[in-house]
C-alpha cells in the first residue's frame, strides 16, 4: 500500500517529468541544475512583466517548485545512469527512491525505448506485457508515461498506423484490471485525464 506522503513524492516526480518533456526539451534546456534554474528564472521574468493578479513571492515559489522538482527528478535519473536518457527519467519520476536500485522487466524498457524514441507500438511486446502477470507498479506506471509524453497523435505499429490513445487506453486497462496501481496514484489519475483529452480531441476533429 502506497502511502500518502509516497503518492506526494510521486506526484512531485510526475510533475517534474511534464516540465522536462513538455518544457525544457521543446525549449532545448540542457538538463544541468544551472541551466534548469536559468530557464525558470527567465520564465519568471516573463511572467512579471504583465499585470497579473500572483503576488511576487507566490510567483517566485511557483518557480523555485516547478525548478527544484526537475532538478531532484534529474538527480534520481542520474542515480540510473545518464540524465538525459529519457527512459532513465521516466523510469526515475516512476520509482519511489528504494525502488530505483530494483531491476525493470526487460520486455518493458525495450517496449518504453521503440515508443519513446522511434514512436513505434511493438505489438508483440505489448502482448507479452499484457499478458504476462508479473508487472509491478514501476513498471505499470513507466508504461503509462511513455504512452502519455510521446507528443504524436498516431505510432507506427507492425507497418501501420494506430492512434496512440489507443496504446494508453490498453495500459490504463491492465493497471485497472490487474489493481497494479492504487485509484488515486498521480500516474494513474494524469494517464485518465490524457486519455479523456485525446478522446475529445478526436471527438471535435470530426465534427
Amino acid at each position: 500500500m502506497v502511502t500518502q506522503d509516497e503518492l506526494m513524492y510521486l506526484q512531485s516526480q510526475l510533475e517534474g517529468l511534464e516540465s522536462i518533456f513538455l518544457e525544457l526539451m521543446p525549449a532545448g534546456v540542457e538538463l544541468k541544475r544551472q541551466q534548469v534554474q536559468d530557464f525558470y528564472d527567465k520564465r519568471l521574468d516573463a511572467a512579471r512583466d504583465p499585470v497579473t493578479s500572483v503576488a511576487p513571492t507566490e510567483l517566485r515559489r511557483q518557480f523555485n517548485t516547478k525548478a527544484n522538482q526537475v532538478r531532484n527528478l534529474v538527480d534520481s535519473a542520474e542515480s540510473l545512469g545518464d540524465a538525459s536518457n529519457k527512459i532513465n527519467l521516466i523510469r526515475a519520476a516512476s520509482s519511489l527512491p528504494e525502488e530505483r536500485s530494483r531491476g525493470v522487466m526487460e520486455i518493458v524498457m525495450q517496449f518504453c525505448k521503440e515508443l519513446i524514441y522511434e514512436n513505434h507500438a511493438n505489438a508483440n511486446l505489448m502482448d507479452s506485457i499484457l499478458q504476462s502477470g508479473e508487472i509491478r507498479p514501476v513498471e505499470a506506471r513507466m508504461l503509462l508515461a511513455a504512452s502519455m509524453f510521446v507528443i504524436v497523435y498516431e505510432v507506427e505499429s507492425e507497418g501501420q498506423k494506430i492512434p496512440l490513445k489507443d496504446v494508453l487506453a490498453q495500459y490504463i486497462g491492465l493497471v485497472k484490471a490487474e489493481r497494479l496501481l492504487a485509484r488515486n496514484d498521480p500516474f494513474l489519475l494524469e494517464a485518465q485525464c490524457a486519455l479523456e483529452a485525446l478522446d475529445l480531441e478526436e471527438a471535435e476533429m470530426q465534427i
